[in-house]
């Protein structure tokens, strides 16, 4: 009886070993040799699945990409209010960048990369989810203006400068060696936000809950 592979299965291991050893390695110093090597396969068989190094670079990008952007979507369409779609936001965010902090060089690498390659399907894909979170960014900023919880704000101009707060605290929180909660600390931004835009009437009804989680702040004393 022949042997039935499954293709996507096969796929899918050769990508998380990829990503493994372009973590450990770098993007240029890594053969498909090694890769090969790791994954217990022929190098000819990497390359069946994957035509050239930046296919395969480019695979594992996608891969954890697209299962975010799924998890997002799904809590995101749940929710039943702006505050609920915030949620669903940073809860989404939060997962995505704690179940990756082993590979954080190579999601570096990939922004990188994105910037000065020639191959424009790097970039392109980075666009296409930074594209997404501004949109559910300005959904949730215009619901939030226009039920006058908010104070008025360019949605656009804010939900993109968040995007970038946003990335960058993943990227101290990476470099610390994840000493502290992520996800307190993305609780401490919101609430840092919030204050500075929520309306007179929002500040009497949540405002003192809000300066208490930013008293509290988000390091452990230990590490404060």
């Amino acid at each position: 009886m022949p042997i039935i592979v499954d293709k996507e299965k096969k796929k899918k291991q050769l990508i998380a070993v990829a990503a493994d050893v372009f973590t450990k390695k770098g993007f240029h110093a890594t053969r498909m040799q090694e890769i090969a090597t790791s994954a217990g396969v022929a190098k000819g068989t990497l390359y069946e699945y994957f035509a050239t190094k930046e296919d395969l670079f480019l695979a594992i990008y996608d891969s954890w990409i697209s299962a975010y952007e799924q998890s997002l979507n799904k809590r995101f369409s749940e929710a039943e209010d702006a505050l609920e779609r915030t949620d669903a936001i940073r809860i989404s965010a939060v997962e995505f960048y704690t179940s990756h902090i082993n590979h954080a060089p190579l999601l570096l690498e990939f922004w990188a990369h994105a910037l000065r390659s020639e191959d424009d399907r790097f970039l392109q894909r980075v666009r296409i989810l930074q594209t997404e979170l501004v949109g559910y960014g300005n959904t949730i900023t215009k619901e939030m203006v226009n039920s006058e919880f908010f104070n008025s704000v360019d949605a656009q101009s804010f939900t993109l400068l968040e995007s970038g707060i946003s990335d960058g605290i993943f990227l101290v929180w990476a470099m610390s060696g994840g000493t502290f909660s992520l996800s307190k600390a993305y609780e401490f931004r919101q609430s840092l936000i919030g204050l500075g835009l929520l309306s007179n009437d929002a500040r009497m009804l949540i405002g003192n809950k809000l300066q208490q989680k930013l008293s509290e702040g988000f390091l452990d004393e230990q590490n404060s």
